[in-house]
């Protein structure tokens, strides 16, 4: 379990032992920031916060502040936000809408495609000899999945259609439903003061939830008219719990092809608007995705490796004791007002920055996170053994399945993940695995 020459060994696969330094220690974290989020495809933001051309979106990539632009030609890029000169920041509003960028220390300006324009004194100061060529932005790659835009700094990573491979099959049903694709409304930011490790890995988590969430479900229950979750239903559930290409999905079954892919937002009152719209896009939704994923399939708790939280939802990394949550909600964009109004609503209700479950929570990922800082403490290993043994190929679903709804596999899987970034000296390090699903439909990566 120790840390020697830079090789982690963290996680134990055979008996589900987990080192706890990987919360608290610094070093680890500038390690991180460099191997994990200098390399992976990260979500950075959706193409409906740059609707038109010159629109700009300010957002990150682990700690580096970066501008998401659309130029006058409708491409989108992803530009660090530092000036070439002195490093400052150009960019300092959070969206809007512009050709060029200016920083406000020297004025050296910018064009949103990242070519430096003017420099004032370009004769005068530097005699002519500054070649504004070699001061272009430094530039990200940009992929896009339905809508959702992804970011790398590393030139070698593999696409963005391997780097998330199979589990495209599962996100589908949820992301990629509808010709008409989603837009999201956010985001609503704050600080948890936690590792962002602990909100991943807590995205397959579904033995705490019958716990943690105990006063949230009884409050669903007194006025949604939920039933209320407990640890049997969770041990006999047939839902699935998968890890696939890096990334950790459950998938649930629905009881009919019009039931609510939501939970938060949905009422006794508006259940039968809910219903009727996926009555009405349920063809769509097959010619799309198939008959099995399009009526039968919810994509239930879930994460994206490394830091996307549940959807459309951005753990930044603010240091190895703080995380700071970018929340934003997903609607397709066909859906009649009420529904979009009310799944705001939900979604802040339960998830955002006062909602019940996110307060629940956050309580857990900070005693695991702070479990880490002491000599005394750290000197015992994490227990990640549910399931050990359990779990494996599934002849209808991709990726490592685990034999229960409830079940470690996925964590045990996240952090063996986090080794391969880690201890690895180029992406070409890295395992991807190939794609072997049965995408049924005609829906693609980009829609």
């Amino acid at each position: 379990m120790a840390v020697s020459n830079k090789i982690y060994n963290v996680i134990d696969l055979k008996t589900g032992k987990l080192d706890p330094r990987i919360f608290s220690d610094p070093d680890i974290y500038q390690e991180e920031l460099e191997k994990i989020f200098g390399r992976a495809w990260l979500m950075i933001g959706h193409e409906s916060l740059v609707p038109r051309v010159n629109d700009f979106f300010h957002t990150y990539m682990g700690e580096d502040p970066v501008i998401l632009t659309r130029d006058d030609k409708g491409k989108i890029h992803a530009f660090l936000n530092m000036c070439r000169h002195r490093g400052n920041r150009i960019v300092r509003a959070d969206i809007g809408n512009a050709k060029n960028f200016m920083c406000s220390y020297h004025g050296w300006t910018y064009s949103n495609e990242g070519d430096l324009e003017y420099v004032p004194g370009e004769e005068e100061a530097y005699y002519g000899a500054l070649d504004r060529k070699n001061f272009h932005l430094v530039e990200a790659r940009v992929e896009t999945y339905a809508g959702i835009v992804f970011a790398t700094w590393d030139p070698c990573a593999p696409s963005l259609d391997e780097y998330l491979g199979d589990a495209r099959w599962g996100l589908d049903v949820f992301f990629n439903r509808l010709d008409s694709g989603t837009e999201v409304v956010g985001p609503v930011k704050w600080i948890e003061p936690i590792n962002w490790k602990t909100a991943v890995d807590n995205c397959s988590d579904n033995y705490h939830v019958p716990t943690t969430h105990l006063s949230a479900i009884l409050v669903q229950g007194r006025h949604f008219g939920l039933p209320r979750t407990t640890h049997e239903q969770q041990f006999e559930s047939p839902n699935k719990h998968l890890f696939i290409n890096g990334h950790s999905l459950t998938l649930r079954f629905l009881e009919r092809p019009d039931q609510a892919r939501q939970t938060h937002g949905v009422t006794q009152e508006n259940r039968p608007v809910f219903e009727e719209y996926y009555r009405a896009t349920l063809s769509e939704a097959e010619r799309r995705l198939g008959s099995l994923r399009a009526g039968k399939l919810q994509l239930g708790n879930h994460s994206l490796f490394p830091n996307g939280v549940l959807g459309f939802r951005l753990a930044h990394p603010r240091g190895p004791l703080a995380t700071e949550f970018w929340h934003f909600v997903v609607l397709e964009k066909g859906m009649p007002d009420e529904i979009k109004r009310a799944l705001r609503i939900g979604n802040g209700n339960f998830n955002g920055v006062s909602g019940l479950f996110e307060q629940d929570d956050m309580d857990n990922w900070r005693g695991v996170t702070r479990s880490s800082l002491t000599p005394l403490a750290r000197k015992y290993s994490q227990d990640l053994s549910m399931g050990l043994g359990r779990a494996g190929s599934d002849p209808n679903f991709p990726g490592t399945v685990a034999e229960r709804y409830t079940s470690e596999n996925n964590q045990r899987n996240f952090y063996r993940r986090w080794e391969d970034f880690m201890n690895a000296e180029a992406w070409e390090d890295i395992p991807i695995e190939p794609g072997t699903a049965d995408f049924e439909g005609t829906a693609t990566l980009n829609g």
